[in-house]
C-alpha cells in the first residue's frame, strides 16, 4: 500500500516535455548518457525505463537517486516524460535528525537519573549535617554600612543549576544541521534532475 505523504519524503516524481514526434527509442537514447554509468542496470519496454544504481560513483549525476522509472505518456498532441524516482540519500538525510534528538533526549535522561541520585544524596548528608553559625556584623562595620555576611546554610538563589554531565546539544546541533540538509536537498535535487532531464532530450545521440 502506498502512502503519498510519507513515500513524499523519499520520492521525486515530476515530468518533462518532449518532442511528440520522437519515438521512445529515441528518447531514451538521448538519457543514454546519464543511465549508462558504471554499475547501473537499465532496462526499458516499450515506453518504460526502468534503472537501479549500486554504489553509484560521486560524478554520476543521478547519483542521489539510486532507482527509478520514466515513462512516455501522450498528453493531448503532446508527450511528457514522467520520472518517479527513489533516492536513499534523501531518506537517510531524514532520518538523520530523529536518531540525533533520540541521542539528546537520551541524554536528557542520564543527567535526570544522576540528577535524582545526587539529589536522594545531598538530602541524606543535610540530616547529619549540623547547622553552621551566621556571622554577625561588629558595630562599626554595621554603621558604615557593610553587607550582612551570607547564611552558610542556604544555597545562593542565582547560582546556575547543574544540567548534568552530559550534554545534549551536540545532539540537538547535528539534527538541525541534517534538517536544513534534508530541506535543501528536497527542493534542489528535484530541480536539478528536471534540467538534467531537459538538456539532455534537447540534444539528439551521437552518431556512433
Amino acid at each position: 500500500m502506498r502512502v503519498p505523504l510519507i513515500d513524499h519524503i523519499w520520492r521525486v516524481r515530476g515530468d518533462v516535455p518532449i518532442d511528440p514526434l520522437l519515438a521512445p527509442e529515441e528518447v531514451f537514447a538521448r538519457l543514454d548518457p546519464l543511465l549508462r554509468t558504471p554499475g547501473t542496470a537499465v532496462r526499458a519496454e516499450g515506453g518504460t525505463l526502468t534503472y537501479s544504481k549500486d554504489n553509484p560513483a560521486a560524478q554520476d549525476k543521478l547519483a542521489t537517486f539510486t532507482c527509478g522509472q520514466l515513462r512516455i505518456e501522450r498528453v493531448g498532441a503532446g508527450a511528457v516524460l514522467r520520472f518517479d524516482l527513489f533516492s536513499h540519500a534523501l531518506l537517510l538525510c531524514f532520518l538523520a535528525p530523529l536518531l540525533f534528538l533520540g541521542f539528546a533526549q537520551m541524554a536528557v535522561a542520564i543527567n535526570a537519573w544522576e540528577g535524582a541520585g545526587a539529589d536522594a544524596s545531598e538530602k541524606a548528608e543535610k540530616k547529619d549535617e549540623k547547622p553552621k553559625p551566621v556571622k554577625v556584623l561588629n558595630p562599626v562595620d554595621q554603621f558604615l554600612g557593610a553587607p550582612a555576611p551570607e547564611d552558610p546554610n542556604k544555597k545562593k538563589k542565582d547560582e546556575k543549576k547543574d544540567e548534568g554531565r552530559h550534554s545534549p546539544d551536540e545532539g540537538y546541533f547535528m539534527a538541525g544541521v541534517f534538517a536544513l540538509i534534508y530541506l535543501v536537498g528536497r527542493w534542489l535535487e528535484p530541480w536539478l534532475v528536471r534540467r538534467r532531464f531537459r538538456a539532455a532530450l534537447a540534444n539528439p545521440p551521437a552518431a556512433g
